[in-house]
């Protein structure tokens, strides 16, 4: 009967919890720039920065080159330049601005010299003037990549290298998977602003290659300390009865100087796990299942002290009524499979709010009465899950939004982009022109073509209810926007999207 009655209660608030139709009071201002074409058709947003005047600069990315293109306030454009490829560059990793210049940063695999290359491309903000200039060279027999051995074995899934920007722009680090079976090693390289260089150190764990994944590298702003969170295979744990076979370990490295932590998940295992360091607090946060790593029931999270690189304090909460109500209709005693985090947002009290979807590929093989075969990929862009959490690792709320989207090839016009402003999380997604309600009157956004996409907006606010509106009916754009690709500013109160319909292409940005 206790349950019963939780169910009720909960029913309830959900129904109250929607805004009618579509007609909820969000304010959110429109710009947009003029409809365009150029003469490459596909190009799809790399970066962007604010030029600290009001406008933008985004790089459109093309098969052999980027359209940088500078926008005022009101969108109109004043300035772009054509960045191809014919002299040897590379992929564009970064783009930020330091002294009213535009700096770029360019990872350039020289097959020539058989060296890795990374670059820094400067040019005034007023006139796209570019200089070029080399960061630093590794040759091939120290870092390279080799993810894959005979019949498909996974040697190393840790990334070739990646570049990180601290969240205030101060400090660039640039990390390097060096080639070393035996034991975990990553070059790091960390610069200021200017680019130039910081320290220059080397992470080593006594451990095979293999059995250590990175899982994400975050810098501390106020120093350019770096953490780097590992997931580690080791033989004390492959011997555990119960819970994930591996164990967390969190580095701190600054210069010379290092630090870290290891923690185990107990008797759960996490699938997924990430770092978050902001105002002198770092945490771990991330999906926790009691069955297997494929599995989720709720959230896990990890207070670490940076000083001592202790673990302070470790939860475990799993998903409330409110969010198996919205999933599922009913009370159910059922674990999530296939999420992925979408974003990690900070609130202005310190509180996180992670954003993550339901993602995954169905493969469908079609035998002939010949005996040929024909193969096809179903990519899945489903559920919302959206939940804030304490500054002390307590689960506030968690939302379920049911979405239903599919295409026959990776889509940039499906999925969200997300934020956090004015203490609400907002989320742009596109659907069908109606919101379908389903059982236990819940909603669902389902998707529709891309031409005949409609542009909406959902916010959740401090007390976990939900409103959506439509923004931009597809009878009154030009082009549908590719909403899985958004660009948010620093501030996190403006988002760009492309939009393209055949060769017409436009820029929008969206404030809140």
């Amino acid at each position: 009967m206790k349950n019963t009655l939780i169910i009720l209660l909960v029913a309830l608030f959900t129904l109250t919890s929607y805004a009618q139709d579509g007609e909820a009071e969000i304010a959110v201002d429109i710009k947009t720039s003029e409809v365009f074409k150029d003469k490459k058709k596909r190009t799809s947003l790399a970066f962007s920065t604010k030029d600290n005047m009001g406008g933008v600069i985004l790089g459109r990315r093309y098969k052999k080159g980027y359209y940088i293109e500078h926008y005022d306030a009101s969108m109109k454009l004043v300035g772009s330049f054509d960045y191809e490829d014919k002299k040897r560059r590379g992929a564009f990793e970064s783009a930020f601005i330091s002294n009213n210049e535009l700096v770029l940063i360019e990872f350039y695999n020289n097959k020539d010299d058989k060296t890795l290359d990374y670059y820094v491309h400067k040019s005034p903000i007023g006139k796209f003037t570019f200089k070029r200039e080399l960061l630093f060279s590794v040759p091939k027999t120290e870092a390279s990549r080799k993810e894959w051995g005979w019949f498909g074995s996974k040697i190393d899934g840790d990334r070739l290298g990646e570049v990180t920007v601290s969240p205030n722009q101060d400090y660039v680090a640039i990390t390097l998977d060096i080639i070393d079976n035996d034991k975990e090693t990553h070059r790091i390289f960390m610069f200021d602003n200017a680019l130039n260089k910081v320290y220059q150190t080397e992470f080593v764990r006594d451990i095979k290659d293999r059995k250590f994944q990175l899982e994400n590298v975050d810098i501390d702003e106020s120093d350019g300390t770096i953490y780097l969170l590992g997931k580690a295979y080791t033989r004390e744990k492959k011997k555990k009865r119960d819970g994930g076979k591996y164990q967390f370990e969190l580095y701190k490295i600054n210069g010379s100087t290092k630090g870290s932590v290891v923690f185990d998940t107990g008797e759960n295992f996490i699938g997924s796990l990430t770092t978050i360091v902001n105002d002198g607090k770092v945490v771990c946060v991330g999906f926790y299942s009691e069955r297997n790593d494929f599995r989720y029931k709720g959230f896990a999270f990890f207070d670490i002290n940076p000083q001592s690189m202790k673990v302070a304090a470790a939860k475990y909460s799993p998903f409330t009524d409110q969010f198996i109500l919205d999933k599922y209709g009913k009370d159910k005693d059922k674990e999530l499979r296939n999420i992925s985090f979408r974003d990690i947002l900070i609130t202005g009290t310190g509180e996180i709010v992670i954003n993550a979807e339901e993602y995954f590929v169905t493969v469908i093989t079609n035998t002939m009465p010949n005996g040929a075969s024909t193969t096809t990929y179903r990519y899945n862009y489903r559920d919302i899950i959206s939940a804030k959490i304490s500054t002390s690792g307590a689960l506030i709320w968690a939302r379920n939004i049911n979405k239903k989207q599919v295409a026959s090839y990776p889509s940039p016009y499906l999925s969200y982009t997300s934020t956090y402003a004015n203490d609400k999380v907002y989320m742009f997604v596109n659907c069908a022109d109606k919101v379908r309600r389903i059982r236990a009157d819940r909603l669902q956004f389902k998707g529709t073509s891309a031409k005949r996409s409609n542009l909406y907006v959902i916010t959740i606010d401090e007390a976990g209810n939900f409103e959506y509106k439509k923004i931009i009916d597809d009878k009154d754009s030009d082009v549908p926007f590719s909403v899985g690709r958004g660009f948010l500013n620093d501030e996190g109160n403006q988002v760009l999207f492309q939009g393209r319909r055949g060769s017409k292409k436009q820029i929008l940005k969206l404030s809140i």
